[in-house]
């Protein structure tokens, strides 16, 4: 499948988390979890692992921010709600649909493909004044200078280290080109467009 589809579908599940009803989220969130997890086992547990004190804030916030129905008993004076809590595992529920779309993108996308999608997709901000193409490329080098440092044995990314990418970026010398492969949609790409255009106009109508 064409990389730039792979993208539009990624935007698309994004999209799709955010307006659905109950039943369809927990659905796409078992559906994209299973193919992360078949896809990308132990990277996809990992992220969930960093990701598991965002979760509980998000929860614990909803819980006890959201008015409603308070739950009883509850051993503190300070007590969730039941609108909070529904609230708090469908914020949690579209955080894990994001995650595992991502995985699932990344694990069958190189990190070209990758760069090629996200240039054909920031091409109609060249018209507000975007250097898309710069952009991609620093963009690209940026990522293989990440796989350096997890080549050469760093096993933790810090802020600092972007300092040392930018500075190394900025001392390359300019007449280093990237190469995108130009490559064409096939029958399936055009076929997944099409329904990704059906689902967005549905979702627009539905929203009206």
């Amino acid at each position: 499948m064409h990389p730039f589809v792979k993208m539009l579908m990624f935007l698309l599940m994004l999209l799709l988390a955010g307006i659905v009803g109950n039943q369809l989220l927990i659905l796409i969130m078992l559906v994209l979890s299973v193919m992360a997890i078949k896809l990308q086992l132990k990277i996809f547990f990992a992220t969930l692992r960093r990701m598991r004190w965002l979760s509980i804030s998000i929860f614990l916030i909803y819980a006890f921010g959201t008015p409603g129905e308070m739950v009883q008993p509850f051993p503190l004076s300070l007590a969730p709600s039941y609108e909070g809590l529904h609230l708090g595992l469908l914020q949690i529920s579209r955080l894990l649909i994001a995650l595992a779309a991502l995985n699932v993108l990344l694990a069958t996308s190189t990190k070209e493909e990758l760069m090629l999608a996200l240039y054909m997709l920031l091409q109609p901000l060249k018209y507000a004044g975007l250097d898309v193409e710069k952009f991609s490329v620093r963009l690209l080098l940026t990522l293989n200078y990440v796989d350096e440092l997890a080549i050469k044995g760093k096993t933790s990314f810090s802020f600092k280290h972007f300092n040392d990418i930018h500075r190394e970026l900025d001392a390359m010398p300019t007449v280093d080109v990237v190469y995108f492969e130009n490559k064409s949609f096939n029958l399936v790409d055009k076929i997944t467009m099409v329904v990704m255009v059906f689902v967005l106009g549905v979702m627009i109508t539905m929203g009206a």
